[in-house]
């Protein structure tokens, strides 16, 4: 349909309102006609036609909406192409028609070049992105607000494309991929297994995860041409164990496949990575460095990243500022929300009653995906059933399945020489390898001792800027005193904490935590001195910062005497 014919139809049936008060070329206000108006509705409004009998279509849609005396109002913002001057006041505004919104937006595309992630809140028609635009893909929101549900979607749709997966999976709950889902979102998978059940290989401890395909302890015996391939979603399902282990993981796991995908020995693939601030937090560990490399190198070579977090202010900075699109679930952390808008393309304040007020579910979408226009989106409900922690697939595959999947596991280990396994064994032995209560209670005295250097030196910092803001001077203190620096302490003080709160929970369970064997006084002896050049680490950290303070106060007192 034409826009004159769009013109035509909507000045009959489609009006809803007409402008007030002042206009520009951005952003107007409207008085509606319509009481059923909703938030996230979207609107155009048509100017004169041109000398060749066409009509300028400009589409709007709410930035604030509110209702007074005289009725229900809202500010309105330009979608797209702009007019050469501002609107007319009085101009009459009518719903967008979905041919309209759909191709304004760039929802609607081929299903097999695309991802299908969910409905336009407010509307019955489907969003569908072009995969070629995805990139790296930041997917935040607090605890129940579908984050992981998302990564689910996710993970269907680039299953459906034949794209390689790699996931990471800290509770086990991505093996519910290989179950189909109930009818529900609430009820749990039928006993049926999923289109994607020959697609999946998963790596587990088996004596904790019965679900699995391979034990992990093989992990490291393997190319990287096992795991990443494509039709292939290999599952590193890490749950039970240690934190460290977990990381520890992670970044030779990764280290693996970044070499890899940098020599083409791989296609192309997507790694998940869940709850990555505990991977990649501000405190710099060869674990993070890999993960920063896979965000700032790793597109260009064909390895991009998926990556998941409830609390974005605790995730590196390099890596948060490198995702290419965001998939935004509800946050209620003022920081949280802060940092997101900050670092999300397209978002902005406007945007943070947006953010407090999605329900489960919703998410708002933007970046290098989407046609620069914040899309605020319904996300589909899953073909897979969303596991929880200990999802055990095996209870709903057939005997047939099980069958198949031992057969693929012998043919992935039977090609692996004898020493080619044991090698792999052996590194994975040394990560995993059994402490003794001595040790954790070592680490857990450390963090106690990280905790309390890091709260005192917030408090110093906090201390030295309210001194120089006394000053007076003519100048922004955030600006010259390095209040940054108070900001990234308290992001890596949160992490620390996390940390030590997880070793915490680890001692209060001593029979879980510690396995049975002898204490080795070595080691011991090797952390306790590890230690101590920790700490040594710490007070030149601190003494850096110190010196760059008193480095801004003289400053400040050189300004003062040239005033």
């Amino acid at each position: 349909m034409s826009d004159e014919e769009n013109y035509d139809k909507q000045v009959k049936k489609d009006k809803v309102g007409n402008l007030i008060g002042k206009t520009t070329t951005h952003t107007v206000q409207v008085q509606f006609s319509d009481p059923t108006i909703e938030r996230n509705s979207y609107f155009v409004i048509y100017g004169e036609k041109d000398e060749e009998g066409q009509r300028a279509t400009y589409m709007l849609n709410i930035k604030s909406l509110w209702s007074e005396t005289k009725g229900m109002l809202a500010d309105l913002r330009v979608c797209g192409d702009r007019p050469k001057r501002p609107f007319d006041i009085g101009a009459e505004v009518y719903r967008a028609s979905k041919e309209q919104i759909t191709t304004l937006l760039g929802i609607n595309n081929p299903p097999e070049e695309s991802v299908s992630i969910g409905k336009l809140i407010g509307y019955e028609f489907d969003v569908s992105l072009l995969v070629k635009n995805f990139g790296r893909i930041f997917i935040t929101g607090k605890s129940g607000s579908g984050k992981s549900y998302t990564m689910g979607v996710l993970c269907e749709e680039f299953m459906k494309k034949g794209i390689p997966l790699v996931i990471l999976d800290r509770h086990g709950e991505y093996g519910s991929l290989k179950v189909k889902a109930g009818e529900t979102e609430e009820a749990e998978g039928v006993k049926e297994e999923s289109e994607f059940v020959n697609t999946i290989i998963e790596y587990s401890d088996l004596s904790v995860n019965k679900g699995g395909d391979i034990d992990v302890e093989y992990l490291f015996s393997l190319d990287a041409t096992d795991i990443v391939a494509p039709n292939l979603c290999s599952i590193v399902n890490m749950r039970g164990m240690d934190l460290n282990v977990q990381e520890m993981i992670a970044g030779k796991l990764l280290k693996k496949l970044y070499q890899a995908s940098t020599g083409r020995r791989i296609a192309p693939f997507y790694l998940l990575l869940d709850e990555a601030h505990l991977f990649a937090g501000k405190k710099q560990t060869e674990t993070c460095e890999i993960v920063k490399l896979f965000s700032q190198e790793g597109r260009k070579f064909g390895a991009n990243l998926i990556i998941g977090t409830q609390r974005p202010q605790l995730l590196d900075t390099t890596i948060r500022a490198q995702a290419g699109s965001w998939v935004v679930h509800n946050l209620t952390d003022i920081r949280d929300i802060d940092v997101t808008i900050s670092s999300a393309e397209d978002l902005t304040r406007s945007n943070k009653t947006d953010i407090q007020g999605l329900d489960k579910g919703e998410a708002i979408l933007c970046g290098e995906a989407i046609k620069g226009i914040p899309l605020f989106v319904k996300i589909r409900k899953r073909t897979t059933a969303h596991g929880g922690v200990g999802f055990n697939p095996l209870d709903y595959l057939s005997e047939h399945t099980v069958e198949q999947l031992q057969k693929r596991k012998q043919e992935i280990l039977g090609a692996k020489s004898a020493n080619e396994l044991e090698t792999g064994k052996t590194i994975f032995e040394e990560i995993t390898a059994p402490k003794t209560s001595a040790e954790y209670l070592d680490q857990i005295a450390f963090l106690k001792v990280r905790v309390k250097e890091l709260e005192e030196e917030i408090g110093m910092l906090k201390g030295r800027i309210i001194d120089i803001e006394k000053a007076d001077v003519p100048l922004s203190v955030e600006n010259i005193t390095g209040d940054d620096a108070i900001e990234d302490l308290q992001t890596e003080l949160k992490v620390w904490r996390e940390k030590y709160n997880y070793l915490k929970e680890t001692m209060d369970n001593p029979e879980s935590a510690f396995p049975s064997g002898d204490d080795n006084s070595e080691m011991i002896l090797e952390l306790q001195n590890r230690a101590i050049e920790l700490d040594a680490q710490v007070k030149k950290y601190r003494s850096q910062y110190t010196d760059a303070l008193l480095l801004a106060e003289k400053a400040i007192s050189e300004l003062k005497k040239r005033k």
